[in-house]
């Protein structure tokens, strides 16, 4: 079974880049530059298990450009890298307003024995696969009755700063929510279940790829940017809430172990042929 959510944001600036800095105090070995590095918001829980390497931070230097959330979050993730640092806890953040058309961030960083522990989203990566331990949210007592499991997906987009001389680029995401989706304790350690709700968030990096794709591929102008993008992201959504009903039927939510094996290996194709839009951090 999956829940999800669509989100999307959309920023417009005149036209450097954002100023980072850092005050390092315990600095480690760094990190590879294709490691993962957990980001934690400002209201995610987090209780520290190892080293607090020090702080960064992003903010503007007065004319700055390229300075979208996500845009932001991928140079501070290098500047954790290399401090030897796998986790970005946000203590502050400031949207784009009148004063700035950037995503202004503060963050502690932390190098720690496991950062899956901490984690409260994952996104979509084909290394990373689901465990049980990722479904943390609490079985719903009210519905859902049949359902061993619930997955909870968001797909997410942003777009960097934009003006009538620079075309908007997107950014867009598929996460799993692990305080949402949960797992009765009848079916944890179901080796069926878990592989029919990884299925489900590969079914949603799937159409987060297609509306990467049609998003890249609108040559949208500013001018009814937004309604554009309203109507490729209600397309997108209602092409997903469709597959998934089509999946969990035809597999009977898992239970169908040849049809499961059969979307499974067809999802997984479907990937492989827009893999020019997978994610990688």
């Amino acid at each position: 079974m999956m829940r999800y959510l669509l989100a999307g944001l959309l920023f417009l600036s005149a036209a450097c880049a954002p100023k980072m800095g850092s005050q390092i105090t315990a600095p480690q070995e760094a990190l590879a530059d294709t490691a993962f590095v957990l980001v934690l918001k400002k209201i995610d829980k987090f209780e520290n298990d190892g080293i607090r390497v020090g702080s960064i931070r992003s903010t503007d230097n007065g004319f700055s450009v390229n300075c979208s959330y996500y845009e932001v979050i991928e140079k501070l993730r290098q500047m954790a890298r290399r401090h030897g640092a796998n986790i970005i806890k946000i203590t502050r953040d400031e949207l784009p307003d009148k004063k700035s058309t950037c995503e202004r961030i503060w963050a502690d960083i932390y190098r720690v024995p496991d950062f899956r522990k901490h984690e409260g989203e994952i996104y979509w990566s084909p290394q990373r696969k689901l465990t049980w331990d990722d479904f943390k949210g609490t079985p719903s007592a009210t519905g859902y009755f049949s359902f061993g499991a619930a997955t909870s997906c968001d797909l997410k987009m942003e777009s960097n700063s934009f003006s009538l001389l620079k075309k908007p680029k997107f950014y867009t995401e598929a996460v799993f929510n692990c305080y949402v989706s949960w797992v009765r304790p009848v079916a944890r350690g179901n080796d069926t279940v878990l592989a029919h709700e990884q299925c489900h968030f590969d079914i949603g990096e799937l159409y987060r790829r297609k509306m990467q794709r049609q998003l890249d591929e609108s040559n949208l102008a500013v001018f009814g940017l937004q309604e554009a993008v309203n109507r490729i992201v209600r397309d997108v959504n209602k092409q997903m809430v469709k597959r998934n009903d089509a999946y969990d039927e035809e597999t009977a939510h898992g239970v169908n172990k040849d049809r499961q094996r059969e979307w499974a290996l067809l999802i997984a194709r479907e990937l492989d042929a827009l893999k020019m839009y997978e994610q990688h951090r």
